[in-house]
């Protein structure tokens, strides 16, 4: 079969009722929709035969005994350096997977929300926003503590990249310089340095406010006190305490409607078909 043959490919979907069969090259799950009761997904056994090993991609070694790091080093390493792809890395004690882009060195994406991918609740508890949720590749959150570790690791800096694409394909993008996320023990406060935009792109806004350290917020565990920020809203954020509660909300509506539109600092009432949040080396 064409997974079996192609050494890149990890797992394969096949459907009975067309006998269509679709190849992935990463990741460890097939990407089901409501039509795909009669399609069965199989993963490419990993491991090593006669000398011969199939690695998780993101593991290295003669025997698969290594993890990268981050998406640099796999981008250093010739793992993720030819495409966006699906990889595993361990920055604490946990391997998971995240999505890496190969751009400027190995961008890490933490958030994605596709309006034409199934829904994913963005309204939830703190201890989902902790720990992530969704599906890596579709709309997701890769979670504060997985975000954290990644931060914790040597380097000469982060930039946080925030990039959005409207219904008709027009494009804006934000950098935040110098960005920084607090342990639990701070309630997750984040930081930036300074504001940088594309002159390519139209400014996607500051959904975070001024560069002081914000707290992040759920309905659950609302730290925005009697304005209750994230009660109003409805979804997981770094709320400012005032009146005003933020300049954007990324977890909110897509669509611009209701009381969590996405980025009303610089594009009011705009219909989104994605956006995704990524971390950068600086």
């Amino acid at each position: 079969m064409a997974c079996l043959q192609d050494t890149d490919c990890r797992r394969y979907l096949y459907c009975k009722s067309d006998l269509s069969c679709k190849t992935y090259l990463d990741g460890t799950d097939c990407i089901l929709f409501d039509n795909s009761g009669q399609c069965s997904c199989y993963r490419k056994k990993i491991g090593c035969y006669k000398g011969v090993c199939t690695c998780p991609i993101g593991y290295y070694g003669n025997n698969c005994q290594n993890i990268i790091k981050d998406c640099r080093e796999g981008f250093y390493r010739n793992i993720t350096l030819d495409y966006t792809k699906q990889v595993y890395i361990q920055p604490g004690s946990v391997p998971f997977e995240i999505v890496c882009n190969p751009g400027s060195g190995g961008n890490m994406i933490i958030m994605r929300r596709d309006s034409y991918c199934l829904h994913e609740d963005f309204n939830r508890t703190m201890d989902e926003y902790k720990t992530g949720f969704g599906n890596v590749s579709r709309n997701m959150w890769i979670g504060l503590e997985r975000m954290y570790e990644i931060l914790s690791l040597p380097s000469s800096g982060f930039k946080l990249v925030l990039s959005a694409v409207k219904l008709d394909r027009s494009k804006c993008r934000t950098l935040f310089t110098g960005f920084q996320l607090g342990n639990v023990s701070t309630g997750y406060s984040f930081g930036y340095s300074n504001v940088e935009y594309n002159t390519n792109f139209n400014r996607c806004g500051n959904p975070f406010g001024q560069p002081f350290k914000n707290i992040f917020s759920t309905y659950d565990h609302d730290n925005t006190g009697s304005n209750r920020c994230a009660t109003i809203f409805g979804g997981g954020w770094w709320f400012d305490t005032s009146l005003n509660c933020t300049n954007g909300f990324l977890t909110g509506s897509m669509d611009g409607s209701g009381v969590g539109s996405f980025l009303p600092d610089d594009l009011p009432d705009q219909q989104y078909k994605n956006i995704i949040v990524a971390i950068r080396f600086q």
